[in-house]
């Protein structure tokens, strides 16, 4: 296998790894948030009286997660850009290690505060997959992006599917019950914790530096011209693309915070089976990221993609709302995943293609601090119009901001201006 595959693989193992440990606490963290905010300190109940929370449990659960996002909005870029001026590889070792810590925290405390400050951590040192994606782009020709981005959102797809399961078996397991009952300890945060710290040592072990020194070395000279969202949106056709990604993601969002309260409502679904609709989500996410994306990156155009992604999802999301059978709400999971992977996947290469090796990372962490204000503002907006004005609306809002992200890609220019410095080369440096 040639050194550039090699380490292709194992960023692949790496995010599969990383992922597979947040797919761990996902599920479980809103309802432990919410058990310890049951005793709340002083600071606490003075924030529970002056907002008037009835239910102030689903208000602290909804701020770990808030918290993280904040935290990774600001820093995901910071840390981007660090990994185009110190390299890839420290970087990442950096992030993954603060997950482990982060997660640590979380299986140790009995104190909200402490899960506050593990998210918050988290959050900072959270820039793992951006990071992983400039990698990925350093090893690959910019023809081939959207099958170097279609790894990385299969290992992400499969890390979500195995991911809330392991965590599903690890807190009803005899040892996670009993250090639960016996110690206040939770078990899945601990088995994240050393995944997080396993994917770490891979970092150390099996991955090379991706970036070029010379690339390093302009992009230390190159500094000087300030954050990496300034530079970024100062190339040309990028605040366009940042804006599908931003619409794209706050829908996307809107339907995952509310999806479990649209199907418990149309169809009367239980938690479990809206896990296991995730999990087929998850698979047909794995599906098109792992194999598909090679077809379509072969015989469409990444403007092309972006758009037809955005309109799968502008036609799936008020059909979700409307159709009268669960079996019809199922096959609608196809058109929303795999539209969802072809409009991401499509958007990460168009973007990085117009963007030079030196700024790759910058670029990725931009990306990714835009979609995050997307998974701040989607559930947000979507759970108030869900309870304000019903199921239809919420998703017909969805619609709207992919039917907008789709109107941008159609004022894409059909071919990328060539970026100087962006070729890249066929072994890790």
């Amino acid at each position: 296998m040639p050194p550039s595959k090699r380490a292709q693989m194992a960023l692949f193992l790496t995010v599969f790894v990383d992922l597979l440990g947040f797919g761990i606490i996902i599920p479980l963290l809103p309802l432990y948030a919410k058990s310890l905010s049951e005793n709340p300190s002083s600071w606490m109940e003075a924030v529970n009286r002056a907002l008037g929370l009835q239910t102030p449990g689903a208000f602290w659960a909804g701020a770990a997660f808030v918290s993280f996002s904040l935290m990774q909005f600001l820093a995901t870029p910071v840390l981007g850009r660090l990994s185009d001026l110190f390299g890839r590889r420290p970087v990442l070792w950096i992030s993954l290690v603060g997950s482990a810590i982060g997660y640590l925290v979380l299986g140790l405390t009995t104190r909200y505060e402490w899960v506050l400050a593990a998210r918050l951590l988290d959050g900072v040192t959270g820039g793992n997959i951006s990071v992983a994606q400039a990698a990925m782009a350093d090893l690959s020709r910019p023809e081939e992006r959207s099958k170097a981005m279609g790894l990385i959102g299969a290992a992400f797809g499969l890390g979500f599917v195995v991911g809330p399961f392991l965590g599903g078996v690890l807190s009803g397991s005899d040892l996670g019950l009993n250090l639960a009952a016996t110690r206040g300890w939770h078990l899945p945060f601990f088995v994240a914790s050393g995944l997080s710290l396993l994917a770490s040592l891979m970092v150390v072990l099996w991955l090379p530096e991706t970036l070029r020194p010379e690339a390093r070395t302009r992009a230390r000279q190159e500094e000087r011209r300030g954050h990496a969202l300034k530079v970024a949106l100062e190339r040309p056709g990028m605040p366009r693309i940042l804006a599908m990604a931003l619409l794209s993601m706050t829908g996307f969002a809107l339907m995952e915070g509310t999806f479990s309260l649209l199907a418990q409502q149309r169809f009367a679904l239980s938690p479990k089976h809206v896990g296991f609709l995730f999990g087929f989500i998850g698979i047909l996410i794995v599906i098109y990221q792992g194999g598909l994306v090679r077809w379509v990156a072969r015989k469409v155009p990444e403007r092309i993609a972006a758009g037809v992604g955005l309109g799968l999802l502008a036609c799936t999301f008020p059909l979700m709302a409307v159709v009268p059978f669960p079996w019809p709400f199922l096959l609608l999971m196809v058109p929303l995943a795999w539209g969802n992977g072809m409009s991401s996947t499509a958007l990460s290469a168009l973007a990085s293609q117009s963007t030079p090796a030196e700024d790759q990372g910058g670029l990725f962490g931009v990306l990714n601090a835009v979609s995050g204000i997307g998974r701040i503002l989607g559930p947000l907006v979507g759970t108030f119009v869900f309870a304000r004005w019903g199921s239809l609306p919420a998703y017909a809002v969805a619609a709207g901001l992919a039917a907008a992200g789709l109107f941008i890609a159609l004022s894409l220019p059909r071919r990328t201006a060539p970026v100087e410095g962006l070729t890249a080369p066929g072994e890790p440096a």
